[in-house]
């Protein structure tokens, strides 16, 4: 499990630290964005600010005269050659003195104070065309006179100023404790504002606000950083990769199978075994294949002592089980009734405590109740034949298994096995099968084997036929039930499935 939990945390670890890095560089680039954007704002505000402090220079000047139509008239000028300008206004005594308006009006419903800061920025509701303007004042010393020169810039050219071309970041001016933005009119400057940045003008009293980016934003990643993302995920991905490739260097044979039979790579094979005399299906036995990802289809040869010396024998045959359950019920209605089903077990299998729950859960999963499930006990292995190991093949063979001596004659105790236990039939191993040829002597070990068999009441399933020969002879003894190349090869399910629908079916296979 630490193998597999290593590369995974691994790759996390990397993704992380790659996408933290990658966020705190888009943030601090936002951040820096912002903040140039912010001074782009306070650049433009000190430009128009500077056409008023120029505008003032002619006011002062009219200021020192009188406020006749020609003073009007350069007032006026003044104004209209000053692109961001609206009105200038000359205040003396409290009372309006002269405008660049005709008629020498204002468009203020009433004057206001004017802080010590030279700025105010003055709502709508206190303009005429209900426009926010700010206003710039200057004090200036005539004769025996004080006379203020207030100088009025329309909310339109201070939203112009603040529209920075910067997606995602809005400025707004500050003067005071007064705000104004791009949409809204002149607000306070609350509390909540002040956590936000804030570029202050060198020349005169405002600020230019405006909201810092968040630390993180995964819209900001997604945007401006997906391409380097998708590079953090392959890194991670190949990180995650070298360390398995590290780690599973020196596996064990037993761990690379079990890693084999958790990943579902162990899968069954199908051989078809027939009826000798007209070639019919009477059954299948499951054979064990590793579906390896590089290596194809590998023998049973090259696992199955690993598996066995492990004890992940056990874990495979359960894992070849379900699988068949699974496969045998998607073709339940072309499988004719007493369709034989086989599978190996081993000795360790067998004598395990949970063994008759695995198989009648086994066959409860089949959809039909009418095939033959077979249970091969396999002569390879030492099987200690004792009377709990009776009583459990004959608890088996009560619920409608039938039991099957699998590689007759090869192994450990096969006469003894037909003495003590409940066998309904043998399968003669291809090794005297194979000594089959046209040569008189050839059969004599074999025809001692049927005799045995004969003698015993036992069915036969011969195994290993090649040849037309093997088959002939096979035929001549009065053996039905056969399996081998000179039918059929072992194959896959999607095989076995065009195997069954190519050939006629009988009604049973057990005698």
């Amino acid at each position: 499990m630490r193998k597999v939990l290593l590369p995974i945390l691994a790759a996390i670890c990397v993704f992380v630290i790659g996408v933290f890095i990658l966020n705190m560089q888009l943030w601090y680039s936002s951040s820096m964005d912002a903040l140039g954007g912010a001074r782009y704002a306070a650049k433009n505000m000190d430009n128009i600010l500077n056409e008023a402090f120029q505008a003032t220079g002619t006011a002062k000047r009219i200021a020192e005269k009188k406020c006749d139509l020609e003073s009007q008239y350069q007032l006026g000028t003044e104004a209209a050659l000053r692109p961001h300008l609206r009105t200038l206004i000359i205040i003396r005594q409290g009372k309006l003195w002269c405008t660049s308006l005709p008629g020498n009006r204002i468009l203020l419903k009433q004057i206001p104070e004017i802080p010590d800061t030279n700025l105010l920025l003055a709502s709508a509701q206190n303009t005429v065309n209900e426009i926010p303007v700010l206003l710039y004042q200057t004090q200036t010393q005539t004769h025996t006179q004080t006379s203020r020169i207030i100088v009025t810039i329309s909310g339109v050219h201070i939203r112009g100023a603040l529209n920075v071309p910067l997606k995602g970041v809005t400025y707004s001016l500050r003067v005071g404790d007064k705000v104004l933005g791009l949409l809204a009119d002149v607000t306070d400057f609350t509390a909540s504002a002040q956590q936000s940045g804030q570029v202050n003008s060198a020349k005169y009293p405002f600020s230019i606000i405006f909201e810092q980016p968040p630390l993180f934003s995964l819209k900001r990643l997604v945007t401006n950083g997906l391409g380097i993302l998708i590079f953090i995920l392959l890194i991670s991905v190949a990180v995650a990769y070298a360390i398995d490739k590290y780690l599973n260097k020196n596996d064990t044979p037993e761990e690379t199978l079990r890693r084999a039979i958790d990943k579902g790579e162990i899968v069954p094979f199908y051989q078809p075994i027939v009826d000798g005399r007209d070639g019919t299906l009477r059954g299948v036995e499951v054979l064990a294949r590793w579906k390896h990802p590089r290596a194809g289809y590998i023998s049973p040869a090259s696992f199955i002592p690993v598996a066995e010396k492990s004890g992940l024998i056990v874990p495979l045959t359960q894992s070849l089980m379900r699988q068949v359950a699974a496969n045998m019920n998607s073709i339940a209605s072309k499988l004719s009734s007493g369709f034989h089903v086989g599978i190996n077990f081993s000795a360790s299998h067998i004598t395990s405590p949970t063994f008759v729950q695995e198989c009648l859960r086994y066959r409860d999963s089949f959809s039909r109740n009418d095939l033959n499930l077979v249970i091969e006990v396999t002569e390879r292995e030492p099987l200690h034949v004792d009377d709990d190991l009776v009583q459990r093949l004959n608890t088996l063979h009560e619920n409608g298994f039938v039991i099957a001596l699998d590689d007759f004659g090869t192994g450990y105790s096969g006469l003894s096995y037909l003495h003590d236990l409940h066998i309904d039939y043998i399968k003669i191993d291809q090794s005297f099968v194979g000594r089959v040829n046209d040569l008189p002597d050839s059969t004599r070990i074999l025809d001692c084997v049927l005799d045995l068999a004969r003698k015993l009441s036992l069915s036969i399933v011969a195994e290993g036929v090649e040849t037309k020969a093997q088959l002939d002879y096979l035929n001549k003894n009065n053996i039905v039930f056969l399996q081998g190349y000179y039918f059929y090869k072992p194959v896959t399910f999607t095989e076995f499935i065009l195997i069954l629908l190519s050939k006629p079916k009988v009604e049973v296979f057990v005698e």
